[in-house]
């Protein structure tokens, strides 16, 4: 099974406001495989109802994309949820989403049926914020326990820059087991395979934190975009933009470390934003074997900007090619790994570099958290989760800025 980044993001708007009862079991089920955001809780967790509406883009307001004050107004609506403010609610949501919504009744139905079930919120385990792929919006996200459901419940709010609901969705979370890598501890000093400050999209240990926890063969796997101002793109973003808008594309991607090209493929195409193609899912790929059984892998680069070819040798900080959008990509991002040679993927623990500002001696950049390399930190400063013998457990929250980097 393969996800990335456009899995759990396709769905332009919907509301999912009815989990069952089976939000009170013990154990939930495997994860689904669906390409729906909103869909993608565990089978048999929730039988939901959901409706979809297209977000019409909101180009400015009082909320821009990955402020403070974005982040303030979705933890305000999250308490209107919370104590089952249903009216409150409905007067939030978009233009679009209230018509596809049905009649304000039924949604303070809804609403009411899911507080009964679930009670109040007892405990907010984590929380982010990232900028929507398809539109310029931010969507929050809160992992929370609740004083009905035995398991965690994830909430997530995409706001427009007005700070009306374009998307809403509750879903359990599930519990996975990290497997036999869990307390890896890379051989390879890898630095991160940027220039710049980038943000990490999905990346952790907790299906909370990264998509790609539920999937064996992309566990430790990460997604990095680059972004001016807080947003991802210039003008309105999605289908019917060029990957030009958006400012990962071109962006030079780096060689993390030494080592030798073992796989290198650049003539796939570049996808238009939100229209991906039927290539090969990886699009175009550079492998780079760095010893110890170690290597790095980069998917959807540009096409033609390749610039390594099998058996080159590359030292650490070497150009091999620029982001791009080919491959099972939605929109221009760095997706990447670290493999055993057998395919298993691996922790990627990156070595000085700066998380939120703050120095990182060894650590594993987790969702939300905006990072660059940096001079050499204490050894005392680590980033790193603990391994577990058993099941994942969130990692504590890290703080988002409230300034994004500004535009280089």
């Amino acid at each position: 099974m393969r996800f990335r980044l456009h899995t759990t993001i396709a769905v332009l708007g919907a509301i999912l406001l009815l989990p069952s009862l089976a939000l009170t079991q013990d154990k939930p089920a495997a994860p689904a495989q669906d390409t729906s955001a909103a869909q993608q809780a565990p089978q048999g967790e929730a039988e939901s109802s959901v409706q979809e509406a297209p977000i019409e883009p909101v180009l400015s307001g009082p909320y821009p994309v990955m402020s403070k004050a974005a982040e303030d107004r979705a933890r305000q609506i999250f308490q209107m949820f919370n104590h089952t403010q249903a009216g409150e609610m409905w007067q939030t949501l978009s233009e679009g989403l209230r018509k596809h919504s049905g009649k304000e009744d039924r949604f303070i139905e809804y609403n009411k049926k899911l507080r009964e079930k679930m009670g109040l919120e007892t405990k907010m385990l984590d929380e982010t914020i990232v900028p929507y792929i398809m539109a310029p919006d931010t969507v929050y996200s809160r992992l929370s326990e609740f004083a009905n459901a035995r398991v965690p419940i994830m909430t997530e709010i995409t706001i427009n820059q007005r700070g009306q609901i374009d998307a809403f969705t509750v879903r359990p979370m599930p519990t996975v087991a990290e497997g036999r890598y869990a307390g890896y501890e890379d051989a390879t000093k890898l630095k991160l395979p940027f220039s710049d400050e980038w943000l990490v999209y999905f990346g952790g240990r907790s299906p909370f934190q990264n998509v790609y926890a539920v999937s064996d063969d992309q566990r430790y796997g990460m997604d990095f975009v680059y972004l001016k101002n807080g947003r991802m793109f210039s003008g309105a973003g999605g289908a019917g933009s060029k990957n030009e808008d958006y400012y990962c594309f071109g962006q030079p991607i780096v060689a993390p470390a030494d080592g030798t090209i073992v796989k290198a493929e650049g003539l796939y195409d570049d996808n238009a934003p939100g229209k991906p193609t039927g290539d090969q899912p990886d699009g175009n790929i550079v492998i780079i074997f760095h010893g110890n059984g170690e290597s790095s892998v980069f998917n959807h680069l540009k096409q033609n900007s390749v610039k390594v070819k099998v058996g080159d040798k590359v030292k650490q900080g070497d150009v091999i090619g620029q982001c791009g959008n080919s491959g099972a990509g939605p929109i221009p991002y760095l997706h990447y790994q670290l493999r055993k040679t057998a395919g298993v993927t691996l922790p990627a623990q990156f070595v000085d570099y700066v998380a939120d500002g703050k120095p990182v001696a060894s650590g594993e950049p987790t969702r939300g958290q905006f990072v660059k390399n940096g001079a050499p930190a204490s050894a005392s400063t680590t980033n790193k989760p603990p391994a577990s013998k058993g099941a994942s457990t969130p990692a504590t929250a890290s703080k988002t800025p409230s300034t994004p980097p500004a535009s280089k």
